[in-house]
């Protein structure tokens, strides 16, 4: 095979994965490699196409070889940390990532993959020290700026966030694009750029991260309804479904079908606020014209002043207070929930150990009650305090969240991680406290207290270097003092971070009743 024709042969293969024809891409690597095969462009590519292939033994293997011959390669160096990532094989992925670095401390893509790598192990402040120097190198990537944008985002740091994120967007290229311009709407969102951050959050749609909602009907541009049905679909999660039904709830001047989680359905139904609620993964009703759920506040131009923050927006059925009522007994009652799921575009569990829960439960007088849903139960029998677990009297399928619902009306106050559980104590205007982590949650709002969309919520973060103990101390203060009916120190405590816990409880947000009358 003549150099022209071995060299057309390589083009197409880089175009057929270019083009996510990974088959066909592995076919011409495999030939270019049959006439040349020490070839390292091609033995890289071919390693990379069986990764993104799961094909990861394949990719080793492929690998392997590459760098027993190529020992100085940082892009074959770099490809097989991907691959021993994937194959869960983290420390000697760091290793591979060190060495590329050591051999090209210009090149911005060895740390950003030690970054992922040291977060994934849970070493936080080794990924963000990597990050950075990559952001400082000669050649930063797309990749590396966006990952330490969010992180510093997550720390609180949101100007500095947003300075990293701009430098994101200007380096990304085709495939870096979106992730780059979602991370810089989840800062402008956090700091307060409502109607600029929905806008800048279309790029969702462009990371690959979320199936298409696509029903097949013309899009709502946000126009009249002028009569017509209009399909609003939900996306992400029970929490944003949630939150953000309310903005569904508003539109007028035509019929609106909801479609949501099915464990929701119930709840969302009972409220009467639109034409209908169907489940996900149902039969599409007939419809005029759709929107995806979080595309509403661009649509309706919701900005920091008109954020519809009128609650409640859910209601229990009032006849089934009353089983609850005797189930749960008498006294003072703070229900909990420690454990959600993993937020898309974060790349962190939204969770605090039950066990950093104790200063509540040392609180004299007042019974816990868990409200916590799947995995996270199990933690109960693990700590060595009380937390009355009802969720085997609740209903487990399509109607849990009723329970739960009614659960909280019998609570003085909820105290919860960034879960749904907020979310439906928001909606249905309960007293709540909701535990976050330093740079908080861009669902909540951006005041270090407050939450723009839940008037009877407080929010309460994590100290910077900090711990969880050290929120639920400074609550356990706080409840005490109400219990023995000193005012609230919430305004002159000396809590353990500036931002989020020393000021006192927005619009009245605190227990209903701790007296234990």
């Amino acid at each position: 095979m003549t150099d022209a024709a071995l060299q057309q042969l390589f083009r197409t293969a880089i175009a057929a994965a270019d083009r996510h024809r990974l088959e066909d891409a592995v076919i011409a690597f495999r030939a270019v490699l049959l006439a040349q095969p020490d070839y390292a462009p091609a033995l890289h590519g071919l390693g990379v196409a069986l990764r993104r292939l799961g094909r990861v033994a394949e990719s080793e293997a492929v690998l392997r070889t590459g760098i027993e011959r190529h020992p100085q390669s940082v892009d074959l160096l770099i490809a097989q940390a991907e691959t021993l990532e994937d194959w869960g094989r983290l420390d000697d992925a760091v290793d591979l990532a060190e060495k590329a670095h050591s051999l090209e401390p210009d090149d911005g893509r060895p740390m950003a993959v030690l970054a992922r790598l040291r977060e994934r192990q849970g070493h936080g402040g080794l990924a963000r020290a990597a990050l950075e120097t990559a952001a400082a190198s000669r050649r930063p990537t797309a990749a590396a700026l966006t990952a330490l944008g969010r992180m510093q985002r997550q720390a609180g740091e949101i100007a500095l966030a947003r300075e990293t994120l701009d430098r994101a967007v200007r380096a990304a290229g085709k495939e870096d694009m979106a992730a780059a311009r979602v991370q810089r709407a989840i800062a402008m969102l956090c700091n307060g750029e409502i109607a600029e951050g929905f806008r800048e959050y279309d790029w969702r749609w462009k990371t690959g991260l979320l199936p298409s909602l696509n029903p097949g009907l013309p899009p709502w541009t946000g126009d009249p309804l002028a009569g017509r049905t209009l399909l609003v679909r939900a996306e992400q999660g029970m929490s944003e479904s949630l939150q953000f039904f309310r903005l569904a709830a508003g539109i007028e001047g035509g019929r609106v079908i909801f479609e949501a989680p099915p464990a929701l359905v119930p709840i969302l139904r009972a409220s009467h606020r639109v034409y209908e609620v169907v489940p996900e993964g149902g039969p599409l009703p007939k419809a005029d014209c759709w929107a995806p759920l979080l595309s509403l506040p661009r649509l309706l131009k919701i900005d920091a002043d008109t954020i519809p923050d009128d609650v409640p927006y859910l209601r229990p059925d009032p006849s089934l207070l009353a089983p609850w009522r005797e189930r749960l007994g008498p006294g003072p009652k703070i229900a909990i929930a420690w454990q959600g799921g993993e937020p898309l575009f974060e790349q962190r569990k939204r969770e605090i150990p039950l066990a950093d829960f104790a200063p509540l439960a040392a609180v004299p007088g007042v019974r816990l009650i868990s409200l916590q849903k799947g995995g996270g139960r199990q933690q109960i029998d693990a700590v060595p305090f009380p937390v009355y677990d009802p969720t085997d009297e609740m209903d487990e399928g399509d109607a849990a969240f009723i329970d739960t619902a009614v659960v909280m009306q019998e609570c003085a106050l909820v105290v919860t991680a960034d879960t749904a559980i907020a979310h439906l104590a928001g909606a249905l205007a309960r007293p709540c406290w909701t535990v976050l982590p330093e740079g908080g949650d861009w669902r909540f709002g951006w005041h270090a207290t407050q939450s723009a969309w839940y008037p009877t919520m407080e929010c309460l973060r994590k100290p910077p270097g900090g711990t969880w103990r050290d929120v639920f101390d400074h609550i356990a203060r706080r409840l005490i003092a109400i219990r023995e009916g000193r005012e609230d120190p919430a305004a002159t405590d000396e809590a353990p971070s500036a931002q989020g816990m020393g000021q006192a409880a927005p619009y009245g947000a605190g227990p209903d009743d701790l007296s234990g009358n």
